[in-house]
């Protein structure tokens, strides 16, 4: 242990660790993001939403923080950088702005949206689930992992208009068959950025169709401009 200890503190001597949104350096090993890049995340607008086309299958949606230039820093570093532990923190400050409105705590569950296995194992990781499970540890509302899976290979939507991202996302999941849905009243799907709403919007399809009666969207942040490109 004490050899551990030694040689980590002779690596921070040497690469000293830096936040990965701002480039300052921190003093702890263990934080990715410094606590000054976490504070300035602006909570969204819910005017904003007024302003947003809610899909057909999913009865309401939130987002906490707004998409801007320091939100996509930190998704950026999530998604592309292998920290998934920024989604776990992401989540947990999440939970802080989730109202009783968003969620039934004594009867949903938190559901991410899942990746399709060929991203998921180039990624090594599902940035919605390390949101999810934030989530779900700063409110104990369980998480199911596995209610839905994507079998669809989506290609990248950050180029494509409202309509093409819908058409992109088309019979992109199905109910696990392993999955006992009887118990399950409320469904919160759990994605990084809320857009225009297509990814969210396939996936509540099936669980619709599966008999569960409300699925709720909740993301981590939203644009404020529709024409604002996300990730």
């Amino acid at each position: 242990m004490l050899l551990k200890d030694l040689i980590n503190g002779l690596s921070s001597l040497i690469f000293p660790p830096v936040c990965k949104s701002c480039n300052k350096r921190i003093d702890s090993n263990i934080d990715i993001i410094c606590n000054e890049c976490w504070n300035r995340l602006v909570r969204v607008d819910k005017e904003i939403f007024l302003q947003k086309e809610i899909p057909e299958n999913i009865n309401k949606v939130y987002a906490i923080f707004q998409f801007d230039d320091l939100f996509q820093k930190i998704i950026h570093a999530l998604k592309y950088q292998g920290n998934s532990s920024i989604g776990v923190e992401l989540g947990k400050r999440m939970s802080i702005y989730v109202e009783p409105e968003m969620v039934n705590i004594e009867r949903g569950i938190f559901v991410p949206v899942p990746l399709h296995p060929i991203k998921y194992r180039e990624r090594g990781y599902n940035q919605a689930e390390a949101i999810a499970r934030g989530l779900s540890i700063g409110l104990y509302i369980p998480l199911n992992t596995r209610l839905i899976k994507r079998v669809k290979n989506t290609s990248t939507q950050t180029k494509l208009n409202a309509e093409e991202r819908r058409k992109n996302m088309e019979s992109a999941f199905v109910i696990d068959s392993n999955s006992d849905i009887v118990e399950i009243k409320q469904v919160v799907l759990v994605d990084d950025v809320f857009t225009t709403g297509s990814t969210m919007n396939s996936a509540a399809k099936v669980l619709k169709e599966a008999g569960i009666n409300k699925v709720v969207g909740l993301a981590a942040a939203t644009p404020a401009q529709e024409n604002h490109k996300t990730p």
